[in-house]
């Protein structure tokens, strides 16, 4: 009998039951496999060997993709609308830190570009436990109803208040004529941000309409208060900005500092 028989002989006499089970134990172990792989490979790549990161959000067409190769190439390159995130670790262009801090030259930090549809936000939440700085853009000649949703996503989000993150707002496209100046921005964003506080904090606003999650959208200021974005815990910065034109100086003090 050769050796193939006679192992298609001893496999006939074990019952079936036994090979139920160890299909079943198979399968097990596959999937304990695979959620092993996505943990390693989600917490991996999200935080590089210690270097601070830096989350790059805002709502479409902002510039936060050219804020990225900016930082990185140290030019500016026009970019398609983002379909997904984009993330890298690098040190900022030698252009931007060289003459002003030399030990700037070597350090790196861990940039993660965020698309700027609505729809693409569902794994957002993710990265807030490992992002050190916001800089959150937006395009000072054209804002909408999306920026603002966004931004206080972004305030009451718990993670992020816990660490108090910093925020920095940068007013892009400041090279246009129709660019507003940073006082009369910041007092926008304070009442439209103060008046989705009272949205999020009024007895319409439901339990069924929150996300019942350590990331709900939640009432920021009691509204008995006057309501200051100063009074928030994460500070909150803002500055003019031309990404187009390099003019990032602002920005890359917020990184660096």
């Amino acid at each position: 009998m050769s050796t193939k028989e006679t192992l298609e002989s001893i496999l006939s006499f074990l019952p079936f039951s036994l090979w139920a089970n160890v299909s079943i134990l198979f399968a097990g172990l596959l999937v304990v496999c695979l959620l092993i792989y996505l943990i390693i490979k989600l917490f991996g790549r999200m935080k590089k060997s210690g270097e601070p990161s830096i989350l790059i959000v805002g709502s479409m067409n902002t510039g936060k993709s050219c804020l990225f190769y900016q930082l990185n190439e140290g030019e500016f390159v026009e970019t398609q609308r983002s379909m997904r995130e984009q993330e890298a670790t690098f040190a900022i262009h030698e252009k931007f830190v060289k003459e002003k801090d030399p030990k700037q030259q070597a350090k790196k930090y861990h940039f993660i570009d965020w698309p700027g549809s609505p729809s693409l936000r569902l794994r957002l939440s993710d990265f807030y436990p490992v992002t050190d700085k916001i800089v959150f853009v937006v395009d000072g000649t054209e804002l909408d109803d999306d920026t603002f949703e966004l931004f206080y996503k972004l305030l009451s989000a718990q993670k992020l208040k816990e660490k108090q993150t910093p925020f920095l707002v940068v007013l892009n496209k400041s090279d246009l004529v129709d660019s507003p100046d940073v006082k009369p921005m910041e007092k926008l964003f304070n009442r439209e941000i103060a008046q989705l506080n009272k949205t999020y904090g009024s007895t319409s606003y439901t339990k069924e309409q929150e996300d019942e999650t350590e990331n709900a959208i939640t009432q920021l200021l009691d509204e008995s208060e006057e309501f200051l974005l100063e009074k928030l815990q994460n500070p909150i910065t803002f500055v003019k900005s031309s990404i187009k034109n390099g003019q990032i100086d602002d920005i890359i003090n917020f990184i660096t500092n």
